[in-house]
């Protein structure tokens, strides 16, 4: 499986396909890397330009391209079309709508915040999110406010609200990008495994969203908010060029443990994740959910 994420930073580089390999041509000189290694393109320089035959190759292999604009901010991604691989699992995801999918939102979101907890256990921080999980009804909006004070507070100039769209603040826009980069792999898999990205399990379809998509991320957030506390504790340059090259480092690199102990690459285990999904549709119950844990990572200490 694909496992490389190419940054092309370099203003008038071009892009093309030759002997299988994808060619990146710019000012700095030419490289290669054979284009069935590649997971995600990010294209963050201007005047980029991709060869009709190399964006078809790409797409061809499920690769993803990410597009941001000149504040590193991710504003769009290219992605192959949306194909009903099996059929049943596509059918079934229309239908078990409501009561099926209040259920399994359910487990989604207590996955995250599970591992927000993980999270903030492992840098000493006191919360209650351990109670929070335990009530009857799980609060969303009051479990993440709980969540976002405590961790802002480990960064010596903290912000001071969770911005999204338009962040100014460079934490934020480090999170951004992070989630953007990791929703697009996400993507990929949803794509791969038959599941429509428009049909999602709590989030509701808008114009030019893709709710499945905004649905499945939530347990991978905090795993994105763990690298940031990692870069701003091993990095003395703490800008915003330099996270996009240690998070893209990161995110091929990281290992999960499996149940019979092995480790594999993130890449794998956002596929596991989505694959139980796409099992949980088919069957039509929760049993071979699999959900992405902090606790399954050798995380750094504070």
């Amino acid at each position: 499986m694909a496992y490389h994420i190419i940054h092309i930073l370099t203003h008038s580089s071009k892009l093309s396909i030759d002997r299988g390999c994808l060619v990146c041509s710019s000012p700095d000189g030419e490289k290669r890397l054979p284009k069935d290694d590649i997971l995600a393109v990010i294209v963050a320089a201007r005047g980029v330009l991709f060869t009709a035959g190399c964006l078809s190759d790409l797409l061809e292999n499920n690769t993803v391209i990410l597009h941001c604009n000149d504040k590193y901010q991710p504003i769009g991604k290219t992605i192959r079309l949306n194909q009903i691989v099996h059929p049943e699992i596509f059918e079934r995801q229309i239908k078990l709508q409501n009561s099926f999918s209040d259920i399994l939102w359910k487990e989604i979101l207590k996955s995250k915040i599970k591992n927000q907890a993980i999270l903030l256990d492992t840098l000493k921080k006191e919360h209650k999110l351990c109670e929070m999980l335990n009530q009857n009804i799980l609060n969303e909006s009051n479990a993440a406010k709980h969540y976002w004070n405590i961790y802002f507070s480990c960064f010596k100039k903290p912000p001071k609200t969770r911005e999204r769209r338009g962040a100014i603040d460079p934490i934020n826009q480090m999170l951004n990008y992070t989630y953007a980069v990791i929703g697009a792999i996400l993507h990929r898999s949803i794509v791969a495994h038959g599941l429509n990205a428009q049909l999602g399990i709590h989030h509701k379809y808008r114009f030019k969203s893709d709710p499945l998509l905004y649905d499945l991320i939530e347990p991978l957030r905090p795993i994105c908010d763990y690298l940031l506390i990692k870069f701003h504790l091993n990095n003395s340059k703490k800008k915003i060029e330099e996270w996009i090259k240690f998070v893209g480092k990161e995110i091929t690199e990281i290992k999960f443990k499996t149940e019979d102990k092995k480790n594999i690459k993130m890449v794998y285990e956002i596929d596991r994740y989505v694959n139980s999904i796409a099992n949980c549709f088919y069957t039509g119950n929760l049993n071979t959910l699999h959900t992405p844990c902090l606790s399954d990572i050798e995380i750094e200490k504070k």
